[in-house]
């Protein structure tokens, strides 16, 4: 820790700086529960479950997700082609654009 000093020009700065931090830290905004500061609105999709069956006809697997277009493993190995007719299916069955 470094040495107080009695020199004028040393506490002026010393001064200085802690009304200064005083008046950044009152201009930022405070930090919700989680230590973060938030802006943004919560979204209304978010905590929602995702239908994680495999969306390819008569099929019952869990599928891997978004990233892979909701299609479990035996039916992602598909021809791309059969696999975008499935889903078109899918997707004029459920209503989905």
């Amino acid at each position: 820790m470094a040495r107080l000093s009695s020199h004028p020009f040393d506490l002026l700065a010393e001064r200085f700086a802690q009304i200064f931090a005083d008046r950044i830290s009152a201009a930022l905004p405070a930090p919700n529960a989680r230590g973060g500061a938030r802006n943004r609105a919560t979204s209304k999709l978010r905590g929602r479950k995702l239908d994680m069956r495999c969306h390819y006809p008569g099929c019952k697997n869990r599928s891997k997700g978004p990233r892979f277009k909701f299609l479990c493993d035996e039916h992602r190995k598909l021809p791309k082609k059969e696999q975008a007719a499935a889903l078109a299916k899918w997707a004029e069955k459920n209503g989905k654009a």
